[in-house]
């Protein structure tokens, strides 16, 4: 039987964490790609490892995942228009 401390170690995923960090080394499968086709923003909020993010597809049809706050202004990124890039 596991005792509280080595439940927490082992279940734990977050940044940071031992079984976060080892989980991170593997792929992971996070949504299927017809589920942005329709969605009117080509936008999709995932949640992975106890980390919010978002999937889309660039107007060049590259898939993308980033960190669902923007880093400057902590804005939603789920409710942004993903444009070509330049």
């Amino acid at each position: 039987m596991l005792t509280q401390e080595q439940n927490e170690t082992l279940t734990r995923v977050g940044p940071g964490t031992p079984m976060g960090d080892l989980m991170r080394c593997y792929w992971h499968p996070i949504a299927a790609v017809a589920e942005l086709d329709v969605r009117p923003f080509r936008t999709l909020p995932i949640q992975l490892l106890c980390e919010d993010l978002v999937l889309f597809r660039d107007g060049s049809g590259k898939l993308g995942l980033v960190e669902q706050r923007c880093a400057h202004r902590r804005v939603n990124l789920v409710n942004g228009i993903v444009e070509k890039d330049g």
